[in-house]
């Protein structure tokens, strides 16, 4: 299981891997806050910054591993400069999922 990290300027864009091999739990924008560093759902993101607006409505709506994949790509293809990242100076938990499925009744 991969990690799905992605960066611009200082903030990181990352796919929480859902129990469900290839689906994504959330999406996190995560930075750091003086010494500390926040994760926050991209759905309820919020910046001033137009660029990063524009990052968390291409990347919010994202359920399954290829969704992220194509909307950094459609973010990348519109000029914005976004790396992709291996090693990460933030927590590792903030990518741990919860692990528990939904029951379904019939």
């Amino acid at each position: 299981m991969s990690n799905l990290v992605y960066k611009y300027e200082n903030y990181y864009i990352a796919g929480v891997m859902h129990v469900v091999p290839g689906y994504l739990q959330d999406i996190l924008i995560i930075y750091k806050d003086g010494n500390n560093w926040k994760a926050i759902s991209a759905e309820k993101f919020n910046s001033s910054d137009n660029t990063l607006k524009t990052i968390r409505d291409g990347v919010k709506f994202a359920v399954h591993e290829d969704d992220l994949k194509d909307a950094i790509n459609k973010l990348r293809s519109k000029g914005i400069k976004m790396e992709d990242v291996k090693s990460f100076p933030f927590p590792k938990k903030f990518l741990e999922g919860r692990k528990k499925i939904q029951e379904e009744f019939d």
